[in-house]
């Protein structure tokens, strides 16, 4: 089967597919998932196809979750979140039933410059 898709050569597991007038395929692979986007419905009719002529697949739909990141889609754009995720490490740790805040700090608290302390190297990382 040869579906002329070049594969990108910084990510291995991402190939691209253009035709004319920048119609364009984009596929991402992950172990024997696999997702893709672009912008013609008509290319992705057309891989569909031709992926359940060639193997036991399942069409899930729109993406709801990938890698553990939920994805929601909507007309104004597509968002990502790991709202699941967070409430499991809160759920975890014995938080599930704190109050929530809009900011992680007291309100009110003045923040200052400690010019006695420690310099700190911010590029630092572990």
């Amino acid at each position: 089967m040869n579906e002329e898709f070049e594969r990108c050569p910084h990510e291995s597991t991402l190939f691209i597919k253009t035709k004319t007038e920048g119609k364009v395929l984009i596929i991402r692979l992950y172990v024997d998932d696999l997702i893709f986007t672009g912008n013609d419905e008509s290319m992705f009719a057309e891989f569909k196809r031709s992926m359940m002529l060639e193997f036991d697949m399942t069409d899930l739909g729109k993406m709801r979750y990938f890698l553990g990141i939920e994805v929601v889609q909507k007309s104004d754009g597509i968002f990502i979140g790991q709202k699941k995720y967070v409430l499991e490490v809160l759920k975890r740790f014995g938080m599930d039933k704190c109050n929530p805040v809009h900011n992680p700090i007291v309100p009110g608290e003045k923040l200052e410059n400690d010019k006695d302390g420690a310099k700190v190297d911010g590029t630092y990382c572990k």
